[in-house]
């Protein structure tokens, strides 16, 4: 007995409004400023100490790797938390390089620009969008580019972020034998105007991203341009990144 999933193409919604990538971009930013306004309680006199340890030059790499990391397209490809206070991840590029970041009491990416400046648009791509960390806040930018470290006190803050975007998604449906032929009657799950592609992490419904479903297993999307880098970096072992059940009908990708 196997199980037998089909990622197949899907419209998008017509009753919703499909952003551009431009809108996206402009989103993330929007929420890391909205994130700080409204965590502004602490004191002027200790942002003015913060903003007095880091030089300018430590302020324009950042700003560097941010913009880089709005303008470019990265894949999450594998992701594991090995303790409750260490998260690892692979990033997969459009150059088809991979990188390995980690969140823990020490930060790090294996990227020769990480090394160099203790940051890198991989490693904010994490935190903003696979964690929608404020990357905006003084304390954050702080701990990255002074100490190179993460209280615990912060992982926790930054690990609240994954209960959407990385947690376990609905059971798959009882494993099917594969020479069954059955009517796609299962139907994707709806979609919310700010749901994310589970694999690039943009929002899902965008303009000229065509969407594939798992559509006999959890139900959910995700790009059709995505998928595809997520099979050319799984080959044969290829799953739903979600569900993670055995993906076996993949030539409508093509």
């Amino acid at each position: 007995m196997s199980s037998v999933t089909q990622l197949q193409e899907s419209e998008a919604h017509a009753n919703i409004y499909l952003s551009s990538l431009n809108d996206d971009r402009q989103q993330v930013r929007q929420s890391c400023l909205s994130s700080s306004s409204l965590s502004s309680s602490c004191s002027s006199e200790h942002h003015d100490s913060i903003k007095d340890i880091l030089s300018n030059h430590q302020k324009i790499i950042f700003d560097k790797a941010f913009d880089q990391m709005l303008t470019r397209h990265f894949y999450l490809i594998q992701h594991e938390f090995s303790s409750s206070d260490r998260f690892e991840g692979w990033i997969y590029t459009n150059n088809r390089h991979r990188y390995k970041i980690i969140i823990s009491y020490h930060l790090s990416c294996s990227c020769k620009q990480f090394q160099k400046n203790d940051i890198c648009k991989h490693f904010l791509f994490v935190l903003k969008r696979i964690f929608n960390v404020d990357l905006y806040s003084s304390d954050l930018r702080l701990s990255i580019m002074e100490y190179h470290r993460f209280t615990n006190i912060e992982l926790e803050h930054i690990f609240q972020g994954q209960s959407r975007r990385l947690c376990s998604i609905v059971p798959p449906l009882s494993p099917l034998n594969k020479k069954e032929q059955l009517p796609l009657t299962f139907k994707r799950q709806s979609i919310d105007y700010n749901d994310v592609c589970p694999i690039c992490f943009e929002r899902l419904l965008m303009k000229n991203r065509r969407l594939v479903t798992c559509f006999y297993s959890c139900g959910k999307s995700m790009h059709e341009n995505c998928m595809n880098k997520w099979k050319h970096v799984k080959g044969k072992t290829t799953t739903c990144p979600l569900c993670h059940k055995q993906n076996q009908i993949l030539c409508q990708l093509k």
